[in-house]
């Protein structure tokens, strides 16, 4: 009786062609890419750990790095810290940031495009003005046509999600607090 040569594409056909549950318990699964056009349930969850960004006059985010996490921002480091979006690699592409800081910050927060009109806007944003008891502290802040900045000033609180609908334009949602001048699109 002869032997047969079991070569890594024979393995890989025979595991693809198991049809069972596999126990992966302390198993590392490293960059795996699970394409389906089926509906996925977890009934264990998805914990995903935040990213502390480090305060700085420009961050760069980065899709393997940033994109799907919460960004936490907790203080600045200049009078203008920039946090510079990339171009979206696919739809849905998400960027969420939350202020983590303990108290007020005197600075201010831009997000911001890579370049001047290589990213767009839509959505809109609810500002809270602090200092305005009034029904005016509270407005809703829409982006124009092609702004590619936003900026925070003197932020208090923050959760803001930037969601790619096209490659070059993000949804903009959330919330911004502060006790100064309401947050503002506008261009780089």
């Amino acid at each position: 009786m002869g032997t047969k040569r079991l070569g890594l594409a024979r393995i890989e056909a025979l595991i693809e062609a198991l049809d069972r549950n596999l126990n992966l318990i302390n198993t590392t699964l490293t960059n795996p890419t699970i394409t389906t056009e089926e509906y996925c349930t977890f009934t264990g969850g998805i914990q995903n750990t935040h990213a502390v960004l480090t305060p700085a006059a420009s961050v760069t985010m980065i899709k393997t790095t940033h994109a799907g996490r919460i960004c936490t921002i907790a203080s600045t480091a200049t009078s203008n810290d920039e946090y510079v979006l990339p171009t979206a690699a696919s739809v849905g592409e998400s960027y969420r940031f939350v202020w983590s800081g303990i108290a007020a910050d005197a600075d201010d927060i831009l997000f911001v495009a890579g370049s001047a009109d290589a990213l767009t806007f839509a959505g809109g944003l609810l500002d809270f003005d602090t200092d305005d008891a009034t029904v005016a502290g509270y407005v809703i802040v829409y982006p124009g046509a092609d702004d590619d900045k936003l900026q925070l000033t003197n932020p208090q609180a923050f959760d803001i999600t930037f969601t790619a609908l096209t490659t070059t334009k993000y949804l903009v949602t959330g919330w911004a607090m502060s006790t100064d001048t309401a947050a503002a699109f506008g261009d780089l």
